[in-house]
């Protein structure tokens, strides 16, 4: 297990922690159904990634690695976690299906549509939402996941809030589990199949309801 330097993502930074995270989900069953062509995943995900962060770095908390992203955690709090329309525009979510295209845009926008009711269901208002959270494939493995989650995992620990995401990726189930998360729900988005599925943490302190 590596050691880590977890710090704020720096604007600067954005597009290098695009390019990671278009890294980290090239095989992702979510990015392969929203880019069926792995040529085109590669070249169009990285835009795709860049509003995420700067709507991170407007309304929440993005944490990466020092000196160079390998990876990065969007964090929306308790008083952001709901994606409004104002919001999007703010930071450029409205600007993605001109570049991922329309179609592939339809398609990210439909499996959202299908797990966000979910979401708003299943845990209270007062919780930390994950918006994305990925490493790139060269430092996976090393710790580094747990390390981009892990001080805001405390925070909302220490503060009685439970933490929420969603995954369409099998492989990391254990792995979010380990973390302390449970499955709450497992779904198909209806017209393609994607399997998609919810997690919540509670700290301690905090009641489930």
């Amino acid at each position: 297990m590596g050691t880590h330097t977890i710090v704020p993502l720096r604007t600067a930074d954005v597009p290098a922690a695009a390019r990671a995270l278009a890294e980290a989900f090239q095989d992702d069953p979510l990015q392969t159904y929203v880019f069926p062509d792995p040529l085109e995943r590669a070249s169009r995900s990285p835009a795709h990634f860049a509003p995420l962060l700067q709507y991170g770095l407007q309304f929440g908390e993005v944490l990466t690695t020092a000196d160079h992203p390998a990876g990065a955690a969007v964090w929306l709090g308790p008083d952001a976690w709901d994606v409004t329309p104002e919001r999007a525009a703010a930071a450029g979510l409205d600007t993605l299906p001109t570049v991922m295209g329309e179609a592939a845009a339809e398609r990210f926008f439909s499996a959202l549509a299908t797990i966000e009711p979910y979401h708003k269901r299943d845990v209270p208002a007062g919780h930390w939402y994950v918006m994305v959270v990925g490493v790139s494939p060269g430092a996976q493995g090393s710790g580094l996941g747990r390390a981009l989650l892990q001080p805001i995992i405390d925070r909302a620990d220490a503060a009685g809030q439970p933490c929420y995401l969603e995954t369409a990726q099998p492989k990391n189930i254990h792995f979010y589990e380990h973390l302390g998360f449970r499955r709450v729900i497992e779904i198909r988005e209806p017209t393609s199949g994607l399997q998609l599925w919810t997690f919540r943490r509670d700290s301690s302190r905090h009641t489930a309801v």
